[in-house]
């Protein structure tokens, strides 16, 4: 029956998830990026070479936040996906814990070491020092909240509300570009004025993500039970985010490094609007791809391996249009996006438009290797999701000081090549491991098959469609050797809820709507997934009338205990038969 599956509610779901995501990521990024066109206009084209100079200690930092928050929350999706909240509970705890903690430290040993970071940062004679130092000492104060806040908005969105997180992110952008405003330009509070608006708009963005737990739907809480054991499993799925967040924080030291012994100042100006460039089209990865982490560890949690597919091809087909059109767009006008950084008060046009279009170049293959990365570790291949975070960044390293020996002038170069040759070695490394295994999909290597004998597929929520998908559902519990008293236990339970959906869930358009069917059978007991787009119904807690309408649905909830969720605007019923 798995050819029977679409992807009507992966996508329903990614549609869901993506545009608040999205939102959320872009305005995320245009905090970074209003703080860097504020500062170049307000107090000059130095400012961004400041802040550009203070984000690998940042990156740093916040590498801890993708160790506990991706890291957890990919944990809590999968327990989720096997319905086991006490672990999702544990797991949610251990990691605002331990980022409360951490961040805490970094804060006061970062500010009180806030001139010797500068100073190995940034050379003391140099222009920029004063303005970095300036940065740095507030802006580190505030890194307690955003490795508390930026945990808190992934756990959120696994908990099913990214539209939460999106309204928290784009608050806080609004706050910050505000007060960036006024702190430099009416309170003469210079470039740490800029730091603080930031601080600000961590605190507000953490606020209204807190407003999740006062709602019906949310399953997550703080538990008081010992969690320190529970840390194993989150640093083991959030240490190759982790690797890639620190390498990254490095590679920008080691590229701010290599462009200013290269190209001076002016370089250093260049570079900045690059990594500009570069941060956008993150926005566009970061919003659409952390639904792998998410909806994707959820549907691993499930051993939904067809699910698993669709969304990852629907992941891909978005991000690399969207990148490519933004490609195009730099391509076509890098000056109009020179001048959002204030390319008119510094001579370096022609260098400035080269460099962004050679960058650009980069963005789709860096893009794929990204996302595959994610998607490795997902499914099982942690080592291989390690290698690939390390690999991305120090190859690129690498490309660019070759490519600045050879000719500085053309050291842009190092970049694209760079992610090409990588994504060529990625594709080479999947051909050899799907030969290894080949039940795998071909460059994804997805497994095609799963534990027990499964049932997987959608049915269009019509009467008389349920009534097939029901006949192939006994088709498929008779080739199983379940007892009689499962075996009807089974069949109820499918046609009882299937109905329900269709009687009660879904008001106009049946025939536009589909519900997914999951079922596995494992020889001891039989487990049952259905989703649907519908209505919110709990038939958990659902006080049904004492009528023979509801009779069935009754019968359901006397002979089984049914998990129900509602995310990403779907139900979610789940059921275990022992056999």
């Amino acid at each position: 029956m798995t050819e029977k599956r679409n992807g009507y509610l992966v996508s329903r779901a990614l549609r869901t998830f993506m545009w608040a995501s999205i939102l959320a990521a872009l305005a995320q990024q245009l905090a970074t990026t209003t703080d860097a066109i504020v500062v170049s206009h307000l107090i000059g084209p130095d400012a961004i070479s400041a802040v550009n100079l203070v984000s690998p200690v940042l990156t740093l930092c916040t590498c801890l936040g993708f160790l506990f928050g991706v890291g957890g929350s990919i944990v809590a999706a999968k327990a989720m996906g096997q319905r086991d909240l006490a672990t999702a509970n544990r797991v949610f705890t251990a990691a605002i814990a331990a980022t409360l903690c951490i961040g805490i430290v970094l804060s006061v040993v970062g500010f009180c070491m806030a001139e010797q970071i500068t100073s190995f940062i940034c050379p003391v004679d140099s222009r920029i020092y004063p303005l970095t130092l300036d940065f740095l000492r507030p802006i580190v104060l505030g890194i307690s909240f955003s490795l508390v806040g930026f945990t808190m908005q992934n756990f959120v969105k696994t908990d099913g509300n990214p539209r939460l997180v999106s309204v928290a992110v784009m608050v806080s952008t609004v706050l910050n570009f505000v007060f960036d405003i006024v702190f430099i330009k009416y309170f003469d509070m210079g470039i740490a004025g800029s730091a603080w608006a930031t601080i600000i708009s961590y605190l507000m963005a953490l606020g209204i993500c807190l407003l999740h737990f006062r709602g019906p739907h949310h399953s997550l809480h703080l538990v008081f039970v010992p969690i320190l054991k529970e840390q194993s499993s989150i640093i083991k799925e959030g240490f190759p985010m982790c690797i890639n967040s620190l390498l990254l924080g490095l590679s920008v030291y080691c590229f701010n490094s290599i462009v200013l012994h290269a190209k001076g100042a002016d370089g250093m100006y260049v570079w900045s609007v690059c990594l500009q460039l570069f941060l956008i089209s993150q926005m566009v990865m970061a919003g659409i791809g952390s639904s792998l982490f998410s909806i994707g560890g959820l549907l691993a949690g499930e051993r939904d391996m067809p699910g698993l597919s669709i969304l990852f091809r629907r992941v891909m087909t978005y991000i690399c249009g969207v990148l490519l059109a933004f490609m195009l767009f730099v391509m076509m006008m890098p000056e109009a996006f020179g001048r959002m950084f204030g390319s008119s008060a510094i001579d370096v046009g022609s260098q400035l438009n080269t460099a962004l279009c050679v960058f650009s170049i980069m963005l789709i293959p860096y893009a794929l290797v990204a996302n595959l990365r994610v998607l490795y570790q997902i499914i099982g291949y942690r080592i291989m999701s390690v290698v690939l975070s390390i690999a991305q960044l120090v190859v690129m390293v690498l490309f660019v000081w070759i490519f600045s020996l050879i000719s500085p002038e053309n050291l842009w170069w190092g970049f694209p090549a760079s992610a090409i040759v990588l994504l060529v070695i990625v594709l080479l490394v999947a051909w050899y491991k799907r030969r290894q295994r080949p039940e795998a999909a071909p460059v994804t290597l997805i497994p095609s098959t799963t534990e027990g004998k499964v049932l997987n597929f959608s049915v269009r929520l019509t009467r008389e469609d349920v009534a097939e998908a029901l006949n192939d559902i006994s088709t498929f519990l008779s080739e199983c050797q379940l007892t009689k008293s499962a075996d009807y236990s089974v069949r109820l339970c499918c046609e009882e809820l299937l109905y329900n959906i269709v009687n009660y869930a879904i008001r106009k358009s049946p025939e536009k709507h589909f519900a997914d069917v999951h079922i596995r059978y494992l020889g001891s007991q039989v487990t049952v997934l259905l989703k649907d787009d519908g209505r919110p119904f709990n038939p958990v807690i659902t006080e049904l009338p004492e009528s023979t309408d509801h009779l069935g649905l009754r019968l359901v909830k006397g002979s089984t205990q049914i998990n129900y969720k509602y995310m990403y605007d779907q139900n979610m019923v789940f059921f275990t038969i022992k056999n």
